[in-house]
C-alpha cells in the first residue's frame, strides 16, 4: 500500500516507517497536516495515517478535508493518546476507517491496515460492478426505449392515427387539440362526434401521445352498456358482500384499475344521475370509496370522455348534470362526420382495403374513377366504421383486386345499410354537367327544397334523409329561404 504518515514526533514517524517497510509498504512520512494536505493532493495514496493532536492543522481537521469538504474515499486511520476518546469519537463520525492510542501497537496496526486492503479491494470491485451494471442498465434501457417507441409508432400507426393517414384540415385540427391536451393528465377531455367516427382512437392517440416509452393502463368503459345497478361498482369498485352476487373477495373498479393512466368514460350521456354525482366527486377530490366500504382510496387518473349527444341539451332535459359538464368539458374535442371531411375518405378507404387484402395474402389494384367517385358521393352516416366495414365486405365477397363501382353497388346492396347508404349506392354518377357552369348554392337549395317537400315538411325526417342533423338542416333552411 502506498501510506502517507503525518505526525508531529520525528521519532514516531521514523519507527513507524521503517515497521510498515518491513511489511512491504511505501510510505511518505510528513511532520504536520499543511505538508500532508500538499502531499495528499500530488500522490494517489491507499490510506493515510495521521496524529490528532498537531500545531496548525490537526488530525481532525485535516480529515474533516478529505472526507467532507474533498469527499475522498481513502481510507483515515488516526493515532490519539490516552483520555483523548472525545476526539476519536469525533474522528470516526467525520468519516475515520479507525483509531489507535498511543503507544502504537504495531501488531494492531498491521492488522488494521490489511483491513484497509481488503476493503479498498472490495470498494473497487463494487465500483467496477457497479459501472458495468449502470452501464448495460443504460445499454438495455436505450434498447427497450427504442422499442417502446417503435411499438408505440406501430400502434398509432395501427388506429390509423399516424401523420401521413391525416389529410383533412378538420381532422388536423383534432390532432392538434389531441397532442396539446395530452400534456396535462389533470384536464379532463370530452370528445363530442357521431358514431364511427373514432372518439376512442382519439381518446387512445391523447393517451399515447405524451407518455412517451412509458407503458401506462388505458382502461375503456361503455357508460350505456351497463346496467343502472351496476355501473357504481363496475366504476369504484366493492367490497367483500357489499351487494347480492359480489364478489366474495371484492373488487377493485374500472377508475382504480386505470390509476397512473387513463380512464375513457365512452357514452357518458347515458351515464345514470346516481352515478353522475359520484363521478363529480372522483373528479374534484380525486378520491374513491368502493361500493359497500369505508376507505379513501386516491387515484391519479385522466379521465377522457366521450358522447355522440347533444350534453347541453341533456342538461336542459334534466338527463345530464350541468357541474358535471362543465367538470368534463375543460379540454372538448369535436370530430367532424365523415362526410364532412372528404379528403380523409378515399385515403382511409384505400389503407382498410389494402389491409383487409393483405391478410388474404394479396395486394390491392385500387379503385376505378367510377369506384372513388361513388365513395366520394355517399354521405357516410356509419363514417369511418362504415367504411370500414364496407372495405372489409368488398374483400371478402369481390375477386378482383381491383375495385369498380359495380363491385361496391353490389356489396352495398348485400348487407343491411342505412337509406342514405343505399340511395348513395343507386345514385347515377354519370350524369351530365351544363356546359356554362353550375350554380351548386341553388342546386343544395332545391334539392333541400325537394326533401322537405318528399316528406311533407317534417324536419327531422328530411334532415335524417339528407344524413346531416336537424339542426344543420335548420341553418341551411334560414341561409337558403326556404319557406
Amino acid at each position: 500500500m502506498n501510506i502517507l504518515l503525518i505526525d508531529d514526533e520525528a521519532d514516531v514517524r521514523t519507527s513507524l516507517s521503517r515497521f510498515l517497510g518491513k511489511l512491504g509498504h511505501a510510505v511518505s512520512p510528513v511532520p504536520d497536516g499543511p505538508q500532508g494536505l500538499k502531499i495528499f493532493h500530488n500522490q494517489d495514496f491507499d490510506a493515510v495515517i495521521t496524529d490528532i493532536r498537531m500545531p496548525g492543522l490537526d488530525g481532525i481537521e485535516l480529515l474533516r478535508r478529505l472526507k467532507e469538504i474533498e469527499q475522498s474515499p481513502v481510507d483515515v486511520i488516526v493515532i490519539t493518546g490516552h483520555g483523548d476518546m472525545e476526539n476519536a469519537i469525533k474522528a470516526l463520525k467525520y468519516g475515520a476507517f479507525d483509531y489507535l492510542r498511543k503507544p502504537i501497537n504495531v501488531r494492531e496496526l498491521a492488522i488494521t491496515l490489511e483491513r484497509s486492503a481488503k476493503y479498498a479491494a472490495l470498494r473497487k470491485n463494487y465500483l467496477q460492478l457497479k459501472q458495468e451494471f449502470e452501464s448495460r442498465l443504460e445499454q438495455k434501457t436505450t434498447a427497450v426505449r427504442m422499442e417502446a417507441d417503435h411499438l408505440r409508432t406501430a400502434y398509432l400507426k395501427e388506429i390509423g392515427l399516424d401523420e401521413p393517414y391525416v389529410y383533412s384540415e378538420g381532422m388536423r385540427q383534432v390532432m392538434d387539440q389531441s397532442e396539446r391536451f395530452s400534456t396535462d393528465r389533470g384536464v379532463p377531455v370530452l370528445i363530442q362526434g357521431k358514431s364511427g367516427t373514432g372518439k376512442e382512437l382519439v381518446a387512445r392517440y391523447i393517451h399515447h401521445y405524451a407518455q412517451g416509452s412509458k407503458i401506462l393502463p388505458f382502461v375503456a368503459i361503455n357508460c350505456g352498456a351497463i346496467s343502472r345497478e351496476l355501473i357504481e361498482a363496475e366504476l369504484f369498485g366493492h367490497e367483500s358482500g357489499a351487494f347480492t352476487g359480489a364478489s366474495p373477495r371484492g373488487k377493485i373498479g374500472k377508475i382504480e384499475a386505470a390509476s397512473g393512466g387513463t380512464l375513457f368514460l365512452d357514452e357518458i350521456g347515458e351515464m345514470p344521475l346516481e352515478a353522475q354525482t359520484k363521478l363529480l366527486r372522483v373528479l374534484e377530490n380525486r378520491v374513491i370509496y368502493r361500493v359497500g366500504g369505508v376507505k379513501e382510496i386516491p387515484v391519479d387518473v385522466r379521465f377522457i370522455s366521450a358522447t355522440n349527444k347533444d350534453l347541453f341539451t341533456e342538461v336542459d332535459e334534466g338527463r345530464f348534470r350541468l357541474d358535471l359538464y362543465y367538470r368534463i368539458n375543460l379540454g372538448k374535442i369535436s370530430i367532424p362526420s365523415l362526410s364532412e371531411r372528404q379528403e380523409d375518405i378515399l385515403p382511409l378507404a384505400t389503407r382498410f382495403i389494402s389491409r383487409a387484402f393483405k391478410r388474404k395474402g394479396q395486394e390491392f389494384g385500387g379503385f376505378t374513377p367510377d369506384a372513388e367517385e361513388l365513395l366520394l358521393c355517399s354521405q357516410w352516416p356509419g363514417n369511418v366504421r362504415e367504411l370500414k366495414n364496407l372495405m372489409e365486405r368488398v374483400v371478402l365477397l369481390s375477386s378482383y383486386d381491383v375495385i369498380d363501382s359495380e363491385c361496391l353497388r353490389s356489396v352495398w346492396e348485400s348487407a343491411p345499410q342505412s337509406t342514405h347508404s343505399k340511395s348513395a349506392a343507386s345514385l347515377d354518377t354519370d350524369f351530365r354537367l351544363p356546359a356554362k357552369g353550375l350554380d351548386l348554392e341553388d342546386l343544395n337549395a332545391r334539392i333541400i327544397t325537394q326533401a322537405l317537400s318528399l316528406h311533407q315538411g317534417n324536419q327531422t325526417r328530411t334532415a335524417k334523409y339528407l344524413g346531416i342533423s336537424r339542426r344543420v338542416l335548420q341553418g341551411r333552411i334560414k341561409k337558403f329561404g326556404i319557406a
